[in-house]
């Protein structure tokens, strides 16, 4: 366990530093951010940065849920474990990742979902995934909107260059999520929530 906090720490220290070279970021809303306990960051997402991006914006530990091919290498997969990834496959309902986002949530760890599900460009139509919704309802965590700006500029969709530009980052303030609503309802409140950080 300790190894795995010094692997990632040292990570996000060669991230951080390298990002303000390749991706200089601005970070509003920090404030916002729980500094104990479980919780989701929950966020819109544009580039194969952003996962990179959020953890390198706050100074709590995350976790995030990755594609089940990028575990495929088995040096990678490791890797990626240490940092606190775990897989899911996006082609079926993957119970084992729901449960295990779960066990990471009621174990007070922050956990990083894009309820989208993929990237998706600014202007098109947005299919957001319930699973979002039946981890809420299920472990009753907080849920903290995020929004990044120009990580597509930074990071094209279909390119592996980087591009030096400014990404801005806002941390809304928790989200309160009623009982009463489905998972479905509940994604898409979230969803809401994580548009209007656009203004």
């Amino acid at each position: 366990m300790k190894s795995q906090y010094m692997i990632y720490w040292i990570t996000w220290f060669i991230l951080r530093v390298s990002s303000f070279f390749l991706f200089p970021i601005k970070v509003y809303g920090r404030e916002n951010i729980p500094k104990h306990g479980g919780f989701i960051f929950a966020s819109n997402h544009r580039s194969n940065l952003d996962p990179v991006i959020i953890p390198i914006s706050c100074f709590r530990k995350c976790n995030f849920v990755a594609k089940d091919s990028l575990f495929k290498n088995k040096f990678f997969g490791w890797y990626l474990r240490r940092l606190g990834a775990f897989a899911i496959r996006r082609e079926i309902g993957d119970v084992g990742a729901m449960k295990e986002a779960i066990k990471r949530l009621k174990n007070n760890n922050v956990l990083t979902i894009f309820p989208e599900g993929t990237r998706v460009v600014e202007d098109k139509k947005r299919d957001v995934q319930a699973g979002i919704g039946f981890i809420v309802a299920k472990t009753k965590q907080p849920v903290v909107p995020v929004y990044i700006r120009n990580s597509d500029k930074a990071m094209p969709p279909h390119s592996k260059k980087i591009y030096r530009h400014l990404i801005t980052v806002t941390f809304g303030k928790p989200i309160e999520i009623s009982d009463d609503l489905s998972y479905g309802q509940i994604a898409g409140k979230i969803m809401d929530e994580i548009l209007k950080l656009r203004a």
